[in-house]
């Protein structure tokens, strides 16, 4: 099989599953707030995760010193 047939149907599966099931790849947010990150990055890390899903028990995706990356949420702000 050529790489363009298999990109295609490789497409096609996905977009079959998210046509069947829509919350599939879909994700609701993991409770409480990213903590506070005022400072400006001169540059910005490879993330250590995308989404909360990507995180462990309760932690969130945050972006925090220059870098998103999995942190213990706040559960109320300031």
């Amino acid at each position: 099989m050529k790489l363009s047939s298999l990109s295609l149907l490789s497409v096609t599966i996905l977009l079959c599953l998210r046509i069947a099931q829509p919350g599939i790849l879909k994700t609701a947010p993991k409770p409480g707030y990213c903590p506070e990150f005022d400072f400006d990055c001169p540059f910005t890390l490879l993330p250590v995760c995308w989404y909360d899903k990507d995180c462990r028990g309760v932690k969130k995706c945050c972006f925090y010193n220059c870098q998103y990356q999995c942190m213990e949420p706040w559960w109320t702000l300031y």
